[in-house]
């Protein structure tokens, strides 16, 4: 996890605890190492792993999440100016995620961009390391900002249209499909 978004998630907020921190690596000193910090230690792990120990996966492949539907409602709601249903689709995800509804009563205020802004940002949280960033950063024409912590590019801003961010079609296909110009 980028340390500039971990650093973003509210303490009262449930996803924070998904993610190996220096006090789990103190707490659990033969299983964890310095250079897992911030990775999702626990987010969709079988309860019962052992590390290195699940050769034979047992466990669901999630490809989509209900939330995953609940977040685009609130951005395609807030785009189109419909803030209100925007704000209780937003909330209905946030309510699952924090235990008090004054951890995110902040949502009511929020208004045009801003509120593009936090779906945008609840978006990158709520789907960490899920495969849904891209599309996400994409759709919305932001920027990211490698964090501190990572070794490559860090610090450096990537903006939606880098030409890094965009998957090449294969040589073959070019050439041997007539609707690709």
């Amino acid at each position: 996890m980028d340390q500039g978004l971990y650093d973003q998630i509210k303490d009262t907020d449930q996803r924070k605890i998904q993610f190996a921190t220096q006090a789990d690596i103190d707490d659990e000193v033969n299983q964890l190492q310095d250079s897992d910090i911030l990775i999702p230690f626990k987010k969709f792990y079988n309860a019962a792993r052992v590390r290195g120990g699940q050769r034979v996966i047992e466990d669901d492949y999630i490809y989509m999440r209900i939330d995953e539907l609940y977040m685009l409602s609130a951005e395609m709601n807030a785009k189109i100016g419909a803030e209100e249903d925007a704000k209780t689709r937003l909330k209905q995800i946030l309510a699952e995620r924090f235990d008090s509804a004054a951890d995110y009563a902040y949502v009511d205020t929020l208004t045009g961009q801003a509120l593009i802004d936090e779906i945008y940002l609840q978006t990158r949280i709520e789907f960490f390391a899920e495969g849904k960033s891209l599309l996400a950063l994409k759709r919305n024409k932001a920027n990211v900002v490698r964090g501190t912590n990572h070794l490559y590019l860090a610090g450096e801003v990537i903006p939606y249209n880098d030409d890094r961010l965009t998957l090449e079609i294969p040589l073959l296909e070019v050439q041997n499909n007539p609707f690709i110009n």
